[in-house]
């Protein structure tokens, strides 16, 4: 990662505003996937004793109907689930036509799911709604992934002229000495680096 310091500034938005919408858009996410604690695997979603029910089943559907499913998930031990979080992808397909498309999957948070899917072709088709990650895995991987930034150091090259210096940089860098902000636009970043010695601290714009 080379940069200039050189470079017009001109930001769009400030790194003020940028820190406060993406702090928003974190805080929104964590309540979107909350903490799922559990001490047994046997308490996590299994789709073995989950049970799918067809809503409203016809003999014979006509292309352009939909087809509604409703999922009541459980655990291991059979119990009911109470909210919902997982993450479930579903599949409609033909094989002898090689046609497929997905489903749309509604979550109402209690531990029930709705899949809906169009109908677009005509002859058999097999329903697929596998479980890849139960709510608890969604949960975990999200806070191990969106935690723990503070240890996550990387090292920066700045260059000015002929001369080049290398530097610490994070997206949350705990130091004592001058910090620099560094806004990726493209993606609304923020990054923060150390000041290099003899250069100006300006806000990077890329």
């Amino acid at each position: 990662m080379v940069l200039h310091h050189e470079v017009p500034l001109d930001p769009a938005v400030s790194p003020t505003e940028t820190e406060l919408r993406i702090k928003g858009i974190m805080e929104k996410l964590d309540q979107l996937i909350p903490p799922r604690p559990f001490t047994h695997v046997s308490s996590t979603t299994s789709a073995t004793p989950s049970k799918a029910t067809l809503l409203s089943p016809q003999d014979t559907y006509g292309r352009g109907d939909q087809l509604d499913v409703l999922l009541e998930v459980r655990d291991h031990l059979g119990r009911r689930k109470e909210y919902g979080g997982g993450f479930l992808r579903a599949r409609m397909s033909s094989p002898a036509l090689k046609a497929g498309a997905s489903g749309k999957v509604t979550d109402f948070n209690n531990g029930t799911y709705l899949v809906s899917f169009n109908l677009f072709w005509e002859g058999r088709v097999s329903l697929s709604l596998p479980l890849i990650l139960p709510s608890e895995g969604v949960s975990a991987l999200w806070r191990a992934g969106n935690q723990g930034y503070d240890r996550v150091i990387f090292t920066g090259q700045f260059a000015s002229g002929t001369s080049q210096v290398n530097t610490d940089c994070a997206l949350i860098l705990n130091s004592s000495v001058e910090l620099c902000t560094w806004i990726l636009m493209t993606k609304q970043e923020a990054f923060y680096y150390v000041r290099p010695q003899h250069m100006l601290c300006e806000a990077l714009i890329m």
